[in-house]
């Protein structure tokens, strides 16, 4: 769970997060006969579209009616997963299922009418159902584990925008990875670091960016930074710099 609530999850561009309404939260609810699961509500008021931990997407009111018929015809003509365990005919998912979130490697979060708060987790690179919750937020911290993806960034939430800014580059050939991560920090404009590995990640207020730097598969070290369009160029020039890829 984000810490006590979810005032605790890091917003990394917050000028941008546009919240749900409960009246929006309403209409869903009406639109597909169902009760959202316990903590929907709370997770969209507060941040609204975006992405969590680098990894999860979970679909504001306003996306998550089409997106649940959508997925009912996708799932009823392609089904790949056992729900023995579940006790839960395929059918009932096929037809009455509402998929609430998803992850960038094709993971998806979704339940039951009759009990919205038991959710279930339809892996994309396993077999079985796999039952999670109760309530929206334990399921959430459950994707945010790193079973599904080791790469995940925890509680941390970056809202959707499609005039986000990103530079992906090697870093320069004068900096490994320790250096490079060295040399970030030492700006200290940084307020929080998650380190994975070989993945390290800033988040950058003064840009309402992040930027990770890694070396994945023997490849040279190489940096990836988004951040608001509005941020300013100075400073992101600053950043780039130390990296040796200005």
């Amino acid at each position: 769970m984000p810490g006590s609530s979810l005032e605790d999850v890091y917003v990394v561009n917050p000028a941008h997060v546009r919240p749900s309404s409960p009246a929006e939260v309403a209409v869903l609810e009406s639109e597909l006969g169902v009760r959202m699961p316990a903590g929907y509500d709370a997770y969209v008021q507060r941040l609204g579209g975006g992405t969590l931990g680098h990894l999860v997407r979970v679909y504001p009111p306003t996306t998550l009616s089409t997106r649940t018929n959508e997925w009912r015809a996708r799932v009823q003509e392609y089904w790949f997963w056992d729900t023995t365990a579940a006790g839960i005919e395929p059918e009932a998912f096929q037809e009455r299922g509402v998929v609430v979130a998803d992850t960038f490697d094709g993971d998806e979060l979704c339940f039951l009418p009759e009990d919205p708060d038991a959710l279930f987790l339809l892996p994309r690179d396993d077999d079985d159902v796999v039952p999670a919750g109760p309530g929206l937020l334990p399921a959430l911290d459950r994707l945010l584990a790193g079973d599904l993806d080791p790469w995940v960034e925890g509680w941390t939430f970056e809202a959707f925008g499609d005039d986000r800014q990103e530079v992906m580059r090697e870093i320069g050939p004068g900096l490994d990875l320790a250096g490079a991560v060295h040399a970030v920090a030492e700006l200290g404009e940084h307020a929080h670091v998650v380190g994975l590995g070989e993945r390290t990640t800033f988040f950058l207020p003064a840009l309402g960016g992040r930027l990770s730097l890694s070396q994945l598969n023997g490849r040279a070290p190489s940096l990836d930074l988004s951040h608001d369009p509005e941020a300013d160029p100075v400073a992101v020039g600053r950043l780039l710099a130390v990296l040796g890829a200005g």
